[in-house]
């Protein structure tokens, strides 16, 4: 099997069809590895940090984010454009991220607490806005 040029087949198999990462040619890992850093970075700055590195094996740093990324699902933040409109009354991205980083929470924890303490979560980012003036 022969996966496709572009970071999206590379992404689907890391995340959707995980079972073909093995068809990801060593090729493809090295190409698109500091795309991949760069987005993960978002969500886990501190791990994409250690890989940060240009002298490092891009192959085998692309192995560890899908050894990494194995057990989670298909992150909702990879693939987002900065500067998106964001719709009336929803969080942004890179506010999400700040509150994660600032509690040290894992995405399940952070998710948990936006389906059921959506007022928690308001009120802190209210809290951080506020701190920056």
């Amino acid at each position: 099997m022969i996966i496709d040029d572009n970071p999206l087949a590379v992404s689907n198999c890391m995340f959707r069809y995980r079972n073909q990462w093995q068809f990801v040619t060593d090729e493809l890992k090295d190409k698109y590895f500091f795309l991949f850093n760069r987005y993960f970075s978002k969500m886990y700055p501190d791990k994409a940090q250690l890989l940060n590195d240009k002298m490092i094996d891009k192959i085998t740093a692309m192995n560890i984010w899908f050894a990494f990324m194995k057990d989670k699902p298909y992150p909702p933040f990879f693939w987002s454009k900065s500067g998106k409109k964001v719709e009336k009354g929803t969080n942004s991205d890179k506010e999400l991220i700040e509150l994660k980083n600032k509690f040290g929470l894992k995405i399940e924890e952070l998710d948990i607490l936006l389906q059921y303490h959506k007022d928690f979560i308001k009120e802190e980012l209210k809290y951080i806005k506020d701190s920056k003036v």
